[in-house]
């Protein structure tokens, strides 16, 4: 058996916005990254030194598909989700380590660089989790589906308007005032779609989430 994540399971993102694990040159398996260089061009960057992830991905992929490989997401609490045909995602497990690849001898992975500030472009991968900033900069939320019942869920019903408005106004300074996606990754840093160019969608750094109020982690059987 599995068990369904309680809490948010994205859904209907880029590829470049999760991981994947397929199948490597040597004849093992490994982690994929699509980084995206640019509208018409992406790299997929690979590691192949994380065997216990690829074994918990497995694990699951094989219980709801019957074949090990596929897409995963690793959320803000290193909870790894694998998407389930429903559309909700199975929890596999918890992941401390950080997922790190070489492009051309430059180290991508969810932690920046110390001297990038908020606002600046963000290079980095798009692998994170969705929400949305409300409109104005008051309030941050995400949708849970049920069946047919979709609920919102915001973050002033979990923390309170005041320290909720704290962080949106922080992230709206640099996204804008009408809101949208903002995506949070593994090592709990912000980014987001900025505007789309001739090259694609800019995605621009919106900070670190630090000692913010923050949606409590989802309780799931079996985290340690």
């Amino acid at each position: 058996m599995f068990t369904f994540y309680p809490g948010l399971s994205p859904s209907n993102v880029n590829k470049d916005a999760k991981y994947s694990v397929t199948h490597s040159l040597a004849g093992g398996m490994e982690v994929r990254l699509v980084y995206r260089i640019s509208a018409r061009e992406k790299e997929l960057l690979t590691n192949d030194r994380h065997e216990d992830l690829v074994a918990m991905v497995n694990e699951v992929k094989e219980k709801v598909n019957g074949t090990p490989g596929g897409a995963f997401y690793i959320n803000e609490y290193r909870d790894v989700l694998v998407p389930h045909p429903d559309g909700t995602c199975v929890y596999a497990g918890t992941y401390d380590d950080i997922l790190e690849f070489d492009y051309d001898g430059q180290v991508i992975g969810p932690v920046p660089p110390h001297t990038l500030t908020p606002g600046a472009s963000w290079s980095g991968p798009h692998a994170g989790i969705p929400y949305v900033l409300r409109a104005g900069g008051t309030d941050i939320k995400y949708e849970l589906t049920s069946g047919r019942r979709i609920r919102e869920v915001r973050l002033s019903d979990e923390v309170g308007p005041e320290a909720a408005r704290s962080l949106a106004r922080r992230l709206a300074a640099f996204k804008g005032d009408s809101g949208g996606r903002v995506y949070i990754n593994e090592a709990c840093h912000f980014f987001a779609p900025r505007a789309t160019t001739a090259d694609g969608t800019a995605y621009i750094y919106l900070g670190a989430l630090e000692d913010d109020a923050w949606f409590p982690a989802p309780e799931v059987p079996g985290r340690m």
